[in-house]
């Protein structure tokens, strides 16, 4: 029984007007529309079965595998002359394949033909349909940012607002007894213990979606070290070229900020978004290459 791999399959697809898109065998794949197994190699990727892609091209086009043979039979042995049941060319003809057809050849070929053609039409309206679903996609997709954007503002004021009030509470009470007003002089926090860090850490991996956070906790050991090492000394203290003017300036987006904590989790986020271009980028290479 013939074997293919994921190209071979998707051109086979093509063919029964039912996708171009390799990225759609893939997900029918890992869905269990198609069935597959993975190869020993893995870098030959997955090995389809000929019975089990055409199991599936029957269910999302009835009837098509076998028109599109008996129309290709047609094309190349129509005009042959036959022999003994033979094309010139030496193939045989099945009448089992078109046994429900009792028509002139030339008649069925034109049918054969238009069927292509609506076929075709209809792949066309698919197609649009499919490319007006992904422009409503990509036109959320930018709304979510927008609002996780507008969100990680509202969290860093009102957390910069909070620790304000706090330290205010805090001066209050120790100044209660003095009737001199004082001017209050924000105090920065030079300290975070590596513990402190990885709570954070896992806290913002925990926000993605399920196969993001698989690749992020492969690499969190590792990402975990090298971000603290960039604000943090071996004695847990802030590094000093990280504070100017009284504010904290981060050392991967050159931002300024005036709360420590929202300084942390701004910079975690950029170094996790970087990780997860990097892996998606990885993953589209390697099924290239199968």
């Amino acid at each position: 029984m013939e074997v293919y791999n994921v190209h071979q399959a998707l051109k086979i697809l093509q063919q029964h007007y039912i996708t171009d898109s390799i990225q759609m065998v893939t997900r029918w794949i890992r869905e269990g529309k198609i069935r597959a197994e993975r190869s020993e190699n893995r870098k030959e990727g997955w090995r389809i079965h000929h019975d089990d892609l055409f199991e599936f091209i029957e269910e999302q086009r009835p009837g098509l595998p076998e028109i599109m043979s008996v129309y290709e039979w047609y094309v190349e042995n129509a005009f042959s002359p036959m022999v003994n049941g033979k094309s010139e060319k030496g193939d045989t003809f099945n009448s089992e394949r078109v046994k429900y057809v009792d028509i002139d050849s030339e008649e069925f070929i034109e049918q054969l033909k238009e069927e292509k053609k609506q076929l075709e039409n209809q792949l066309i309206n698919m197609q649009e349909e499919l490319n007006l679903v992904y422009g409503k996609i990509t036109e959320l997709t930018n709304e979510i940012q927008k609002l996780k954007e507008e969100n990680a503002f509202l969290i860093e004021l009102y957390e910069q607002i909070d620790e304000m009030y706090q330290e205010l509470k805090k001066t209050n009470q120790q100044e209660s007894s003095n009737e001199t007003s004082k001017k209050l002089k924000r105090k920065l926090n030079k300290a975070m213990s590596l513990e402190d860090f990885k709570m954070i850490f896992t806290e913002i991996i925990n926000e993605y979606e399920s196969e993001t956070v698989d690749i992020l906790q492969q690499k969190e050991e590792l990402l975990t070290s090298e971000i603290y090492e960039l604000f943090f000394n071996k004695d847990e203290q802030l590094r000093n070229e990280i504070i100017l003017n009284e504010e904290y300036c981060c050392p991967l987006t050159g931002r300024k900020y005036k709360n420590l904590k929202s300084m942390i989790k701004n910079a975690i986020y950029t170094k996790l978004e970087k990780v997860i271009n990097q892996s998606g980028k990885t993953l589209l290479t390697d099924e290239s290459t199968h």
